[in-house]
């Protein structure tokens, strides 16, 4: 990826961010913090019930998504449930969309009807 010459913040948090992501290293609580308040902003309201629309206004802040698919974004998000406690993976890990048609490995297991 070709560096820029004066690189944004969401740049900088995207290249840390694919970094932790291709080394599989751990995403503390503590980066976590520094990515979301780097790119968030005061007006986020980091809570369940609006998880999903404070995700995709980050993503357009960090330059992933357009501005004009930041509805498009929250609606998917949510759901997919993507919120703090109740999100795709955990349920994903714990079998619970075995039977839906998803694994524990998270790929397709034959079951289900899509």
């Amino acid at each position: 990826m070709p560096q820029p010459k004066n690189p944004s913040p969401a740049h900088e948090i995207m290249k840390e961010i694919h970094e932790l992501h291709d080394e599989k290293r751990n995403c503390t609580l503590e980066r976590r913090a520094k990515f979301w308040a780097k790119l968030g902003g005061k007006e986020f309201e980091l809570t369940p019930d609006n998880f999903h629309v404070a995700l995709a206004q980050w993503l357009h802040n960090a330059g992933i998504i357009e501005k004009d698919r930041v509805k498009d974004a929250s609606a998917a998000l949510y759901c997919l449930g993507v919120t703090n406690s109740n999100n795709l993976f955990q349920k994903i890990q714990q079998g619970r969309l075995h039977d839906l048609g998803i694994g524990k490995n998270g790929r397709p297991n034959g079951n289900g009807k899509h």
